[in-house]
């Protein structure tokens, strides 16, 4: 296995610059995500990194070498396709075998029939089928080897494509939504296997998804990506609870963080819907913000609540609930995470009373970068938040 480095990577499509100077180090063994709405560049990179495609600037580092100009045989990878890519008239271990029997046989020895009696040709094909037993036993799919792909469901035909791409031994997986054509059911029990898979072998694996909820319950770091960019990079933890650009707050969480408009008075205290928060951004002068509240961070209050609406919709999963509420005097919903014995109180049409704790208060100011010197009103400014 080996470190992975893009450096200042850019990709362009005629006149149309899809990566904008992306640069990323990955480690040795970690499992790092590329995640982001499509058309942010995601696959672009990944296909670059495998050498499907050619960057138009920047470098590409594999174990601290440039990989610039190598073909995509050559860079030591794997990649997991979203169409899984099996040959439909070979069986399971066929396709598992296609990239050993590749490397391994000569031209000579890989013919239908004159090849099994070339010299060498029977004693490799022996080692070929232990590692596909092997890879097979590893993803559980050995009572499979015969069978053909067309004869598999979705998430069996996805652990032979994982699994060919497991007999190389590559120093990095890269996958490419290799999910996106399983059911929900499946997906959650795929990403598991992925997760356990990864920690069995220790490898590097690159993993891109427009699917959020993949990204953070299998990823070491997530790679926030948009407009041909990354804006963030760090733990799922990270860039959930301490995100660095409003942009990245709202794509990842589900549901979606409620951002309110606020104002910035010239104290610098923060003005809600005509009301004084206690908050406020030292330093700064009169302007625009934006309050970010994920559902959790709101909660039931009584009259004097900051903010107050009506329950418009809410969702029961049985554990927890997620409640629409429409503010008052603001044509904007929230959306509160509440529990099942809160129930009766929040019956379509209730009016209800929403606060919330400062220390969960996420702020971004006019450009959408966020705001991390925010104190709460009446402290010191050594306990700034």
């Amino acid at each position: 296995m080996a470190e992975l480095s893009i450096a200042n990577v850019t990709k362009r499509f005629g006149e149309t610059e899809v990566l904008k100077g992306v640069s990323l180090d990955i480690a040795d063994g970690e499992f790092v995500s590329l995640v982001g709405p499509s058309g942010c560049g995601k696959s672009t990179l990944l296909r670059i990194i495998a050498g499907l495609e050619a960057q138009s600037s920047g470098d590409i580092r594999i174990g601290g070498q440039s990989v610039a100009g190598h073909r995509a045989a050559d860079r030591n990878l794997s990649m997991v396709f979203q169409s899984y890519a099996l040959y439909p008239h070979l069986s399971v271990g066929e396709n598992i075998a296609v990239p050993l029997k590749m490397r391994r046989l000569n031209g000579l020895q890989r013919l239908p029939v004159v090849g099994r009696l070339m010299p060498g040709a029977r004693a490799m094909a022996d080692e070929i089928g232990q590692d596909v037993e092997h890879a097979a036993q590893m993803l559980e799919i050995a009572h499979l080897l015969d069978r053909k792909p067309g004869q598999l469901s979705g998430g069996q035909r996805q652990r032979v494509a994982l699994g060919r791409a497991l007999v190389r031994e590559p120093s990095a997986f890269l996958l490419d939504e290799p999910l996106s054509n399983l059911d929900a059911k499946l997906r959650v029990q795929t990403r598991a296997e992925i997760a356990q898979l990864h920690r069995r072998l220790a490898a590097t694996f690159i993993y891109v998804t427009h699917d959020q909820v993949e990204a953070m319950t299998m990823s070491d770091r997530i790679a926030v990506m948009m407009g041909g960019r990354i804006l963030q990079c760090a733990s799922p933890e990270v860039v959930y609870d301490d995100p660095d650009r409003i942009e990245v707050a709202e794509f990842i969480g589900s549901p979606k963080i409620n951002i309110l408009p606020v104002e910035v008075d010239e104290d610098g205290q923060l003005v809600l819907a005509g009301r004084l928060l206690d908050l406020a951004l030292p330093g700064r002068g009169k302007g625009v913000a934006s309050l970010g509240l994920r559902p959790e961070a709101l909660r039931l209050a009584g009259e004097q609540a900051p903010l107050r609406g009506h329950v418009v919709h809410s969702e029961n999963l049985g554990s927890e609930m997620f409640v629409q509420i429409e503010l008052q005097d603001q044509a904007q919903r929230v959306t509160l995470r509440a529990t099942p014995h809160q129930r009766r109180a929040l019956g379509l049409g209730a009016a209800v009373g929403l606060d919330f704790e400062a220390g969960n208060a996420l702020i971004f100011d006019a450009d959408g970068a966020r705001v991390r010197t925010v104190a709460k009103v009446g402290l010191s400014k050594a306990e700034v938040a």
